[in-house]
């Protein structure tokens, strides 16, 4: 059991140098604030906080499903085109326009009930120093639209998260 358990295990420099960001951004946000990662065909959390310390996540458990929600547009759309098979819901010029958009230090991706009815999301790439996509910091609200401010606030925490990676990284 303990073998399973260690199976997976979220990044320490990442979790590191996003909690307190993703703390921030839930009180901010006055909602669900997390960074999450794609690993084999999964959304798994690096950290997640809540406001009031209570939440409730659905789990999504396929590429279509995943591919729905903020955080997973953002986390297919970041990996390189050789390493991933993107799923059939968006076209590949969808992807390709995706892709060009989240070189943007300032895009997100914004759900608007795509996944679930009621739950809008914003999400954003958080990078490495060397490029590659960490994961996807995500705010998760329950209500019919996206706060107003909302979408700025969560790609100035992915740029702080990166800028925490920058200054963690080994010399």
């Amino acid at each position: 059991m303990l073998r399973i358990g260690q199976r997976w295990q979220p990044d320490p420099m990442l979790r590191r140098a996003a909690q307190a960001p993703v703390h921030t951004l839930a009180v901010q946000s006055h909602a669900i604030a997390s960074v999450r990662i794609l690993h084999e065909h999964r959304l798994r959390y690096i950290c997640a906080a809540a406001p009031h310390g209570l939440a409730c996540m659905p789990e999504p458990a396929d590429p279509e499903w995943i591919a729905r929600t903020a955080t997973g547009r953002v986390l297919y759309a970041t990996q390189p085109a050789s390493e991933v098979t993107l799923p059939d819901l968006w076209t590949r010029p969808e992807w390709r326009k995706l892709r060009e958009l989240l070189r943007d230090p300032r895009a997100t991706v914004i759900d608007h009930q795509d996944a679930l009815a009621g739950m809008c999301c914003v999400s954003a790439p958080v990078w490495w120093p060397s490029g590659a996509c960490a994961g996807a910091v995500t705010v998760t609200v329950y209500a019919d639209d996206v706060p107003t401010g909302l979408p700025p606030l969560v790609s100035h925490t992915a740029r702080r998260i990166g800028a925490a990676l920058q200054q963690l990284r080994p010399t």
